[in-house]
Order: C-alpha cells, then structure tokens, then sequence
C-alpha cells in the first residue's frame, strides 16, 4: 500500500528535534500515563534532556537518521499543536538496515481521525523511498484498535512475548525429587539448544540477548570481567529417589542490567518448564533478594502462566511483534 498525498499532507511534517522534543515527551506521557513502566519514565526523562541540551540535539541532528534514538520521525500538527508523533529508529538487523516504527502516539483529543493511519502511511513511504526492505514495530496484545490499524496497512504478525515481572520473593523450594546446583561446563550444549527454543534468532534481534554471552569458557568469563559484568547461573535436575541425576530439567542465567529490573534467562524446553520454573524462581529471587530489585523474565506468550503466578512474578505486558515488508 502506497501513501497517496491528500489535503492532511498539511499537517504531517518530519519531526524538528531542536523544537518538538518537549511537545513529543508531553504528548507521549499523556498518551501512555497508564502503561508507564520506570523505564518508560526514565526514557522519557532522556528525551527531556534532550530537548533541554541544544549540544546533543546539534549532535544527533548531525548524525541525522543512522543512529538508535527517538529524535528522528514524523509529528502532526494542528491548531497550532503537536497533536500526533511517530518515531523511526533504523537498526542493522541480519547485516540489513530495518526501522522500527515507535512511539505512535496522537493526542486524545484527535483521535479516531485516521491520524496515526496517516502517520504510518507517511512513515512507510519514506522508508520504500530509502530502498530499506522492512520495518518492524510492536503493540501492546490489548490494543486492538492499533493492532487492527497496523494490519490493515500490511503488518503482519511475527510473534508474541510477554515480560514478567517479579513482585516479592516467594518462601517455596523445589518440588519432591528436583534439587538445584550450579551449571557446569559440559551443560552448555544443552543450555544452548533450550536458550535457542525460548529465544530464537527472529525474536532476539530487538533484546539484549546474544546466546554465545552465556558461554561457560573461559575467554567469555574474561570478556565479562574486563567490561564489568556478571552473571550467575543455576541448573534444577530431577533425582527422584536416588543419589544421581536422572533429568536434567532447565537452567536460569541471571544478569544485572541497566534499568529497574535484573534480567533472568529460562532455559527449558516446554515439557519440563513447568517443574523448571517452579524449581529455579524461587531459587535466585531468594538468592538476590539483598539487591531489592525486580527480576524480569521475557518468555513466550501463555507458556509458564501457572509457574509465574505461583512463584510471585505479574504478568507486566504482552507485545507483539509486527513487520512490514515493502514490495520490490
């Protein structure tokens, strides 16, 4: 689908970001007051700062698109307003160019006036103009009024993935037979191929995920330690009544990460994940629970539900990941 020029063109413009980051951070926080994380708070804080800091507006102008940020897209104006805002964030993915389209947002009382329909068309055009051959964006699973908007322009849906969040740390240990201990090295190929199954390649690309990061060699432990990071990692293996493994059921790898939450990783594939779970939660919550930080865990959708809720985790959002594929 093309976008055909028409008398709103008037109102649609690239985004100014020496002039419209304050208009954009009001409007977005008007918008999605209600589905705010801190992080989302915190992003909106930076873009705040940006627009107070003329340098870094100068520098990210300069740059121009090329870079991972939210100064680059389209607003709609009207009444003398910013009324509408779509951001586009260009991101090399599998040795391509993509953009991701974020950020759509059109202020309550514009709505339902085909504005942000307009604004996607716009965003789209451009992208077909700069010869790039993808866009990809994501959408909150109870949004259906967007959902449907974004299908019917071309969107297709490529997965769905929810975040859970932890909310306290549960006094439960793991179920009869199951005993938790320390991953060893001769895991890993296991290890890898569960990490693979819950987060593969087409999903990983948009999160702080790169499987060979969980290596047990010793090149990678070095790696970590000269950049200051760390990890912990704990494997749940079914005994049953003997002294010897007889079913290794999963791993969780824990990493501390920028933001409000710790990130924990679920290695276990879906016909052990539930007793997984169940053994591994619990265990690195009471572990942690001396950072008084949150752990998060991105899984696939309705997997683990009953395991989550049992072992005090919320179910923080589910997004699905939409893409766009322009015609040669």
């Amino acid at each position: 689908m093309r976008y055909h020029p028409a008398e709103k063109i008037s109102h649609i413009r690239p985004l100014d970001a020496r002039r419209d980051l304050s208009a954009v951070a009001d409007l977005m926080e008007l918008c999605f007051s209600s589905t705010l994380d801190p992080d989302g708070r915190e992003y909106l804080r930076h873009i705040r700062q940006a627009a107070a800091d003329p340098a870094l507006v100068r520098w990210t102008f300069w740059r121009g698109e090329r870079i991972s940020s939210p100064l680059f897209g389209f607003v709609w104006e009207q009444d003398h307003r910013l009324v509408g805002n779509l951001s586009l964030i260009p991101i090399f993915k599998g040795g391509k160019w993509i953009f991701m389209i974020a950020n759509v947002a059109v202020h309550p009382d514009y709505r339902r006036r085909g504005i942000a329909r307009e604004l996607t068309l716009r965003a789209l055009e451009y992208i077909r103009e700069r010869g790039v051959k993808s866009a990809w964006l994501q959408v909150r699973d109870d949004n259906a009024p967007a959902y449907n908007l974004y299908a019917s322009v071309g969107f297709v849906e490529r997965s769905r993935r929810s975040t859970w969040l932890s909310n306290g740390v549960p006094d439960l240990i793991p179920p009869f037979g199951v005993e938790i201990g320390p991953r060893e090295r001769i895991d890993w190929p296991l290890q890898r191929r569960w990490l693979e199954l819950n987060y593969p390649p087409d999903t990983t690309w948009n999160m702080s995920f790169e499987v060979n990061h969980f290596h047990p060699a010793w090149w990678n432990q070095l790696w970590m330690w000269l950049n200051g990071n760390s990890q912990l990692h704990w494997a749940a293996r079914y005994y049953g009544n003997g002294n010897q493994p007889v079913q290794t059921l999963g791993f969780a790898s824990w990493e501390p990460i920028r933001g409000y939450s710790d990130m924990l990783w679920i290695a276990s594939p879906p016909e052990h994940e539930d007793a997984a779970l169940r053994a591994l939660l619990p265990v690195a919550l009471q572990h942690f629970q001396y950072r008084h930080r949150p752990m998060s865990v991105n899984y696939p959708f309705g997997r683990g539900v009953d395991a989550f809720l049992t072992c005090q985790f919320s179910l923080q959002n589910t997004l699905v990941w939409m893409e766009y594929r322009c015609r040669e």
